[in-house]
């Protein structure tokens, strides 16, 4: 199992983001103390450091182990407000406050995975209807990201056929339309339990639904977490006690019916 140490000053950011790396099966250690940090640094072996620009100001041993294993080639995330890339004399790429879910899952993939993802796949059951031609039929949505999904059907289709598949977005009150190409099959026996469905692509995809799918993977992936880790997580609305700033961009279901009220 991967390992990643996170060390910042703001407990409801560490807490949020600890949450989400393990929920995405990553061993997690976080702290916001110095001692404590330069502690598990020459204790452990992470394979990704994600460090608070707020600790690495100015000297300090904190600093300098950081810098030496980013120079060893430790892939390093800094966590600060500015597009600016960080004042910091080692190998690095910066992370912007408020974080964005999406950019967060595509630097982790990146850094620590062989074959790295860019899209967020969200286990999901949302009922659908699939449409080809002048036919319809009853279809389940099990997987969604922002660039595809996973329909289970039992209507046969091919690779690099097009059509049309409808499902709500459950909270938003809302209803999409997507155009998809089939781009691999799943057909029925004993190993897969007997599933029959299709993975699809997304095309033609315009930016307020894409808008519309990321604010539903926000609220879903953030509502699929263990309750206690939601109940602590910050989201866009509530700010941490020592700074202004918001500490990651996920949104409530209140705020989503907020921001996309019923059509």
């Amino acid at each position: 199992m991967k390992r990643l140490l996170i060390g910042d000053n703001r407990e409801n950011l560490l807490v949020t983001i600890e949450a989400i790396l393990k929920h995405w099966g990553y061993r997690a250690l976080s702290s916001s103390s110095t001692s404590r940090l330069l502690a598990l640094l020459r204790e452990t072996e992470p394979d990704l450091l994600i460090m608070g620009e707020n600790l690495l100001n100015g000297e300090g041993a904190l600093r300098d182990e950081v810098c030496r294993m980013a120079v060893a080639g430790i892939p390093l995330l800094i966590l600060g407000t500015s597009e600016a890339p960080a004042d910091f004399p080692a190998p690095h790429e910066s992370l912007t406050i408020p974080i964005d879910l999406f950019t967060l899952f595509e630097k982790v993939q990146k850094h620590l995975e062989k074959y790295p993802r860019k899209n967020i796949r969200l286990p999901i059951k949302l009922p659908g209807m699939l449409c080809l031609g002048k036919t319809c039929h009853l279809a389940e949505v099990l997987s969604l990201s922002t660039n595809g999904l996973f329909i289970k059907t039992g209507f046969r289709l091919k690779q690099g056929e097009r059509f049309h598949i409808v499902f709500p977005l459950l909270g938003m009150k809302k209803e999409v339309d997507l155009e998809g190409t089939v781009i691999y099959c799943v057909h029925p026996d004993p190993e897969n339990n007997f599933l029959q469905g299709v993975g699809v692509e997304f095309t033609a995809l315009d930016e307020k639904t894409l808008l519309a799918l990321q604010a539903f993977i926000e609220s879903s992936f953030l509502n699929g977490l263990p309750r206690q880790m939601g109940e602590r997580l910050a989201i866009e609305s509530r700010q941490d006690e020592d700074s202004p700033e918001p500490t990651l961009r996920l949104i409530s279901p209140d705020q989503l019916r907020t921001k996309y009220p019923s059509e």
